[in-house]
């Protein structure tokens, strides 16, 4: 068992669940495993005490983020796994305790490594110091390497300057205190001091790699933990690779975690769903409504993902309600990249609430306004497959774009074909949505360049909520296919307006074929 004190209470956590409190291990961290100490504790023990004004003992993760984590695993910092057999090297009495390595590991990170497994740990017995001057630390974590031994990281109350490595700066960890044991009562060696290294190049060096896997070994079993394993305000791309597997798990990329990119192991296998929809209720009370059933939410900027399916599961014949939208996919952040993903769902499949999105090689279905919202999006070589609903006469509509008239562009579809098993004539290619009435949310919709099948409607756009299809800015340009016909309803851009529909002009300048072939990959 492992002893705890905080806060003058003590508290017991047994001995397979201390690892992975210690070591940073996702596997018990969604169990409570504390209780209060009532009774002995076993030979097998970490005690760490941290008294009033003294340092504080977390987690590994609330000291630095799971990449960070993963980086120091693959450096050789921390040790892997929990199933370590490795068996640290036992010293007989009379021999002190002392720093193998001091490390500066980033921002106001420090790792110090001992030379052997200790049984009893007290951070204050180490002191940092900057030519000769104190630097206070505020919290501490304990951790074991890949050789078993005893590992410490230190936080302190300020970030470190790398410049202090160079020169004559003189930065050291000492041993101040010699409370810290091991198996056979060594104590700290008092005075023993070894200068600190920098290795935050090291670590920059690793790739910024995360992995999911349902049943395979991977840093985390959900999608959603690997993304909170991001750093908030992350300047670099992390590639988190999610293994074949379907994924019933809601999923948001939250504001301040940009540049994650998410890579299916293939699309038609690597499935993110839930079955959340509008009129469902809410635990806490009220319905859910469009905006919040949605099984994937992103907010982050540059976000890429691939080889992914996003899927809304709700049966709409399962449930006798009225609102039945049911939203895959909710995009609202710039330069947003989805490329050969699929986008299952019914009505309200994908919505491009706002920003700059890039769909590309992508397959998008729904049947009642399954692309929908006020984004600047661009569908680049995709299949819009619109589902049969079993009427002979209206089997939906494929866009309601409420593009604000302040925006000069809105949807883009770009050499796409528009498919469906719904009958001839029956599917419009969209209708005007005003937001609560908005008169300001003139939609802007173009197909160009594009096949549309037979299951268009001659008309092409149809009347939304009192507001006339004609007032909205919806445009085609060299369509072709047994539904791209020519008549006073279905307006054609000039080649010379036509010209202005870029991909870098609808998305604000943003050209992600650029960006990927600056990062090695080809879209």
């Amino acid at each position: 068992m492992t002893k705890f004190k905080k806060n003058g209470k003590k508290l017991l956590i047994s001995s397979v669940s201390a690892f992975a409190v210690l070591s940073g291990s996702h596997a018990m961290s969604n169990s409570v495993i504390a209780s209060e100490l009532g009774g002995n504790t076993n030979d097998e023990k970490i005690e760490s005490v941290y008294q009033d004004g003294g340092l504080q003992i977390v987690q590994l993760e609330e000291i630095t983020s799971g990449l960070h984590l993963k980086k120091l695993k693959v450096m050789g910092i921390l040790s892997k796994g929990e199933n370590s057999t490795v068996q640290p090297t036992e010293f007989p009495p009379g021999n002190k305790v002392k720093m193998k390595q001091v490390e500066w590991i980033g921002n106001s990170l420090i790792a110090v490594t001992l030379d052997r497994k200790l049984e009893s740990v007290h951070a204050n017995d180490i002191a940092f110091l900057q030519n000769g001057e104190l630097l206070p630390v505020k919290r501490a974590s304990i951790g074991t390497s890949p050789e078993g031994n005893t590992v410490i990281l230190y936080q302190l109350t300020g970030s470190l300057n790398p410049d202090l490595f160079s020169g004559e700066q003189k930065v050291e960890a000492k041993i101040v205190q010699t409370t810290s044991a091991d198996k056979n009562d060594n104590r700290m060696q008092s005075g023993d001091h070894r200068k600190m290294r920098d290795v935050t190049a090291e670590l920059a060096g690793i790739p910024n790699l995360l992995t999911v896997s349902k049943d395979g070994p991977a840093d985390y079993s959900t999608v959603q933990a690997a993304i909170d394993a991001v750093p908030e305000n992350n300047k670099e791309k992390v590639e988190i690779t999610i293994e074949a597997g379907i994924y019933k798990e809601l999923v948001t990329i939250s504001k301040n975690k940009p540049f994650v990119h998410l890579r299916g192991e293939d699309a038609s296998n690597t499935v993110i769903t839930y079955d959340n929809y509008s009129g469902k209720p809410k635990p806490g009370g009220g319905t859910y409504g469009t905006t919040g059933s949605a099984s994937v939410y992103v907010y982050g900027d540059d976000f890429i993902a691939e080889n992914l399916t996003f899927e809304n599961s709700f049966d709409e014949q399962s449930v006798d309600v009225k609102d039945k939208q049911a939203v895959a996919v909710y995009t609202r952040g710039e330069r947003q990249a989805f490329i050969n993903s699929r986008f299952i769902g019914n009505q309200d499949t994908l919505y491009v609430r706002e920003g700059t999105q890039y769909f590309y090689q992508s397959y998008i279905e729904g049947d009642v306004d399954f692309i929908f919202g006020g984004g600047r999006a661009v569908f680049e070589d995709c299949d819009i497959f619109s589902l049969n609903r079993g009427s002979t006469t209206n089997n939906g509509y494929v866009t309601a774009a409420s593009t604000l008239i302040s925006e000069p562009y809105g949807y883009l579809f770009l050499n796409s074909r528009l498919l469906s098993d719904a009958p001839d004539q029956t599917v419009y290619l969209g209708r005007p949505w005003h937001p609560s009435g908005d008169p300001n949310a003139i939609g802007s919709v173009v197909f160009m360049n594009s096949y549309l099948g037979p299951h268009i409607i001659p008309q092409g756009w149809t009347d939304m909520s009192g507001f006339s299809y004609k007032d909205a800015r919806f445009y085609e340009y060299q369509n072709y296919g047994p539904g791209a016909v020519i008549n006073e309803d279905r307006r054609q851009l000039s080649d010379e307006e036509a010209e202005q529909f870029t991909i870098e002009n609808v998305l604000r300048g943003w050209n992600p074929k650029e960006l990927h072939e600056k990062d090695n990959e080809s879209i």
